[in-house]
């Protein structure tokens, strides 16, 4: 009867800990994507023009055009990589600094720094309270033994109902692949708002 009972107690607790699991670490440094999603959605529905200039090497071409929700998700794609720095691998591997002062504006700006990553630099400029995000400046980098790049992204906004708007983003840098040359390039989305 006792081992009834002890085999019926512990069914029952390994049941309860199967029903209590524990919360996913939602820990984030900074929700990229939610942030792009949200920017995709506004763009689409207020159906915003892009002004885009492109550099590749010295060859300069520029559009403007209309991009649909999928036209806004392929512009933007290269700003996912910023998510990089939420893996679990990078946990505590950034430091941070916060609040640091603009020398070139009234902005404060909070500073993600981990030299292991392969984002190895974040800047938010903000105004007066983190949530009023103005810019976001990333680099990301790349090297192996065939290819090497370099690249900073920026991403700027006006805010609109409390929320940040995106009006223009770049992209710069560089990449270089074993027995080529170094080809520089640059990218500038203006949106009309």
């Amino acid at each position: 009867m006792k081992t009834i009972k002890f085999g019926g107690l512990l069914i029952l607790f390994l049941l309860s800990g199967a029903c209590s699991e524990k919360p996913k670490s939602s820990e984030k440094y900074f929700d990229f994507d939610g942030l792009l999603e949200d920017q995709i959605d506004q763009l689409s529905q207020r159906s915003r023009v892009l002004d885009k200039m492109v550099d590749m090497g010295g060859e300069k071409s520029d559009s403007t055009f209309l991009p649909s929700g999928a036209g806004w998700n392929s512009e933007l794609e290269i700003f996912r990589n910023l998510e990089l720095i939420n893996r679990p691998t990078y946990k505590g591997a950034y430091a941070i600094a916060d609040p640091l002062a603009d020398a070139k504006s009234n902005l404060k700006i909070r500073e993600y720094t981990a030299m292991s990553s392969p984002v190895p630099l974040v800047r938010f400029y903000y105004q007066d309270q983190f949530e009023r995000i103005k810019k976001i400046e990333a680099v990301i980098t790349r090297n192996n033994f065939l290819f090497k790049s370099r690249r900073l992204l920026t991403m700027e906004f006006d805010e609109d109902d409390g929320k940040p708007l995106l009006i223009r983003y770049s992209m710069k840098g560089f990449q270089k692949m074993i027995l080529t040359d170094t080809v520089h390039f640059s990218l500038q989305g203006q949106i009309d708002w």
